[in-house]
C-alpha cells in the first residue's frame, strides 16, 4: 500500500497542519464558554498539540481520538511527558467508541475530509449532547473545481472530494445540525496576507530519512502554491 499524506504527517510528527495552526485554534476556543463542567472531544487529535493546550488552559474534561497508530503513540508520549490527564483513544470518527450524548463540544481540525464525511458527521451528532457544539475547520474549495484540479487534490491527499462552503453546510444540515455559521474563512493566499502568525512545532528530525514520505509533504506544498487562490479553509460552528 502506498504511503498517504497522513502517514507523512504522522511519521514526521507534524503538529498543527491545519491553516492557522495553534494560533487559530486558540482564537476559536476563546469564543466558546468552556467551564469545569464542559466535556470536549478533540476529534483527530494528531500529535496531541491542541488537546494538550486545552487541558493546560481550560478546566474542562478532554478526550482525544485519532485513527493513525503513530499519531496516537505521539500523543500518548506528549500527554505523559506533560503529565496531562487526557483520555486517549485510537479509533475512527466514523465509528467512535463513546456513548451517545457524551460531549458538549467536538473540535475537528482538518480531519473530516479524510473520512466518509456523512458517516463521521452522523457519529459526531450522536456523541454530542443536545445543544452541543461542533467546531469544524476544514479544507474548502473557493469555487467548484474542474476535473483536473479536483483530481490533483484528491490524489495528493487521498480523499474523495473537495467540498465548497455551500456543500459543507449542506452536509452538516443534512446530518441534523440545524444551525451552521461560518466563523472565519480564507483562501490559502488570502490567509497568507492576514499576517496571522502560525505557532508551529518543529518536525521530528530524529526519524530516518524517508524520501517517499518527504515527497508527500512536497506534494502538499505544490498544491498550496499552485491552487492557493481556489482552495482555502472555513471554520464552521454547528449547533444541535
Amino acid at each position: 500500500m502506498k504511503p498517504t499524506y497522513q502517514d507523512a504527517l504522522a511519521y514526521f510528527g507534524v503538529s498543527g497542519a491545519h491553516p492557522g495552526g495553534l494560533t487559530l485554534t486558540k482564537f476559536l476556543l476563546e469564543q466558546e464558554q468552556i467551564t469545569d463542567q464542559t466535556t470536549l472531544l478533540d476529534g483527530g487529535c494528531g500529535t496531541g498539540q491542541t488537546s494538550a493546550y486545552i487541558k493546560k488552559n481550560y478546566p474542562c474534561s478532554v478526550t482525544s481520538i485519532d485513527y493513525h497508530p503513530t499519531m496516537v503513540k505521539r500523543a500518548k508520549k506528549r500527554f505523559e511527558k506533560e503529565n496531562l490527564s487526557i483520555q486517549l483513544v485510537q479509533g475512527s470518527l466514523e465509528k467512535m467508541p463513546f456513548p451517545s450524548n457524551s460531549f458538549d463540544i467536538v473540535l475537528v481540525e482538518s480531519v473530516l475530509i479524510f473520512t466518509n464525511c456523512k458517516n463521521s458527521l452522523a457519529e459526531i451528532k450522536r456523541v454530542l449532547k443536545p445543544g452541543g457544539t461542533l467546531l469544524l475547520l476544514e479544507m474548502t474549495a473557493e469555487r467548484s473545481l474542474n476535473t483536473m484540479e479536483h483530481q490533483n487534490m484528491c490524489e495528493v491527499y487521498g480523499i474523495e472530494k473537495v467540498y465548497t462552503e455551500k456543500e459543507w453546510v449542506h452536509l452538516m444540515k443534512e446530518a441534523g445540525f440545524p444551525k451552521v455559521e461560518i466563523k472565519l474563512g480564507h483562501s490559502v493566499f488570502s490567509h497568507m496576507m492576514t499576517g496571522m502568525e502560525t505557532e508551529e512545532e518543529a518536525i521530528d528530525i530524529t526519524v530516518p530519512a524517508n524520501m517517499q514520505l518527504e515527497g508527500k509533504l512536497m506534494d502538499h506544498s505544490y498544491i498550496l502554491y499552485t491552487y492557493g487562490n481556489i482552495i482555502g479553509y472555513r471554520v464552521y460552528r454547528a449547533i444541535l
